[in-house]
């Protein structure tokens, strides 16, 4: 079973979960060939029954339920890091501190097919792909004892990816981890003092200087940050008021799957295939766990935003230390090489 454990030094959760030392490393050089790897892979068409049960889908019209037509699919992760089926239970032993592994830990099938990268992706297929985070936001977020959710996706071995067939992670957990709380009060302290949202004059701006402007549609706009911690790193933040994914419309996410589409194309020009991290960020659900001082008008000043963060140089010693990061990429000139039209 896994279980939280409080580090007293950085008054942080780690999460102990050693199922996760079983899971299959497919990233790593296989002995057997690539009939194989696809005979395999638990992601693959027609090997649904390798997967674990269904919770969600997107489907062609006629299709059945764990059967084949699926368009996108959401799995339980059969290597989780936390569990739905735990409780919320806080225990002390001496000077230490845990916490039982409540939580819900699903993965998102992005495609049938096992050979495409998201530059590969059509503007239907990230909508489906957003849709499909739309739905199990949704559903999750009814569970009360859940306070937070992360949305994540692992590219590449460099990046954490253990399984080559596009998919992406959700993880929740019970607590609002320290990390984001941090980022939630710089955004709720800006918004106090000046009546604005952080993240919608951090767009405002960008879009004045148009510096760092990748690329913009009428709801979104795709940049480089100006401190940016990785080369090529790149945010795509909404241009209205919007503190989750869930609140977009159609539209709307026919703009968010457009401007992933042309980010992703983009990068692929200028890096080939690299690894990275993507990273949602929306607004933690309200539960009834929470203090309802904390939320107060979050809906109002807190957007949500995406992070993509290539990992085409490696973390050292000074990054892992201080937290500082050194990037060797001026994001200007990041911005001005993604720029260029395909």
């Amino acid at each position: 079973m896994s279980h939280f454990r409080f580090c007293r030094l950085t008054e942080k959760w780690v999460i102990i979960a050693e199922n996760r030392l079983r899971k299959p490393d497919l990233m790593k050089e296989a002995p057997h060939s690539e009939e194989e790897d696809l005979k395999y892979c638990p992601f693959e068409y027609g090997n649904e029954a390798l997967s674990g049960e269904e919770i969600f889908a997107i489907r062609e019209k006629g299709s059945q339920k764990n059967g084949m037509g699926w368009k996108t699919r959401v799995v339980p992760n059969l290597y989780n890091a936390l569990s739905i089926e735990d409780e919320k239970k806080n225990s002390r032993i001496g000077f230490f501190e845990r916490q039982n592994g409540l939580g819900a830990h699903e993965v998102i099938i992005e495609t049938p097919h096992h050979h495409i990268g998201m530059n590969q992706y059509s503007v239907e297929e990230f909508e489906n792909y957003l849709k499909t985070i739309m739905a199990r936001i949704d559903d999750l977020e009814k569970d009360q004892r859940l306070e937070y959710l992360q949305v994540f996706k692992n590219s590449g071995k460099y990046a954490g990816a253990s399984m080559p067939h596009p998919h992406t992670q959700i993880l929740a957990t019970p607590f609002i981890p320290k990390d984001i709380k941090e980022r939630l009060v710089i955004q709720k302290e800006y918004f106090e003092k000046h009546g604005r949202s952080l993240v919608g004059d951090l767009v405002s701006e960008e879009i004045r200087l148009n510096e760092r402007i990748i690329y913009e549609n009428g709801t979104f706009v795709v940049f480089s940050p100006y401190a940016s911690c990785y080369p090529f790193e790149v945010l795509i933040a909404p241009k209205i008021a919007a503190s989750k994914l869930t609140q977009l419309n159609t539209h709307q996410i026919g703009d968010l799957a457009k401007a992933l589409e042309v980010t992703f194309k983009r990068l692929h020009r200028e890096l080939g295939d690299f690894p990275y991290n993507m990273l949602f960020f929306n607004m933690p659900p309200m539960s009834a766990q929470n203090d309802p001082d904390f939320f107060y008008k979050m809906d109002s000043y807190y957007r949500f935003f995406i992070n993509i963060t290539p990992r085409i140089y490696h973390l050292a010693g000074f990054e892992i230390s201080t937290g500082m990061h050194i990037n060797p990429v001026p994001p200007e000139l990041a911005a001005l090489r993604l720029r260029k039209e395909l």
